[in-house]
């Protein structure tokens, strides 16, 4: 089971070391960036587990510890939100990536290595690419509002 979630427990904190601890980042493509510095997610668990906790959302598979998924953006009021992906499994980076689009409401960026093969994955799941920064791209999945949620914020309106 997938689950989507803002902050952790002490039992996720485990299973987030456990992940990192077992998924190696090859294209080292996950990290933030706090003041101009990239902090790689690997390296630095407590940084990670502080932006989950200040707002940043997280996906994972509940059932095997294969990768996880990041929103960061919020701990910080980013004016952009960044989806960074720490797995070797493509089928689940790409399911990662379909909960996160459904539960988005802003657009969404990523910067990966051009030969990340995550690339593909992400434009399969409509990001459109932005820029070229050297060995790096951008790609953005611009939010488009859902019929459902309109309609459902109409009916809490009236």
């Amino acid at each position: 089971m997938i689950v989507c979630k803002m902050g952790c427990s002490k039992k996720e904190v485990r299973i987030i070391e456990n992940i990192m601890e077992n998924t190696i980042d090859l294209y080292a493509d996950a990290y933030i960036t706090r003041q101009n510095i990239r902090i790689s997610l690997r390296e630095n668990i407590d940084v990670f587990i502080k932006c989950l906790n200040k707002g940043d959302e997280w996906v994972y598979d509940a059932d095997r510890e294969d990768g996880l998924a990041m929103i960061s953006g919020w701990s910080d009021k980013s004016k952009r939100m960044y989806v960074k992906v720490l797995t070797r499994d493509m089928d689940l980076a790409n399911n990662f990536l379909k909960i996160i689009a459904f539960k988005a409401s802003c657009d969404l960026y990523c910067k990966l290595k051009k030969n990340n093969p995550l690339v593909k994955v992400f434009q399969k799941n409509n990001y459109q690419f932005v820029g070229d920064r050297g060995s790096e791209i951008l790609l953005c999945r611009t939010y488009v509002p859902r019929l459902e949620r309109i309609m459902y914020k109409k009916d809490e309106d009236e």
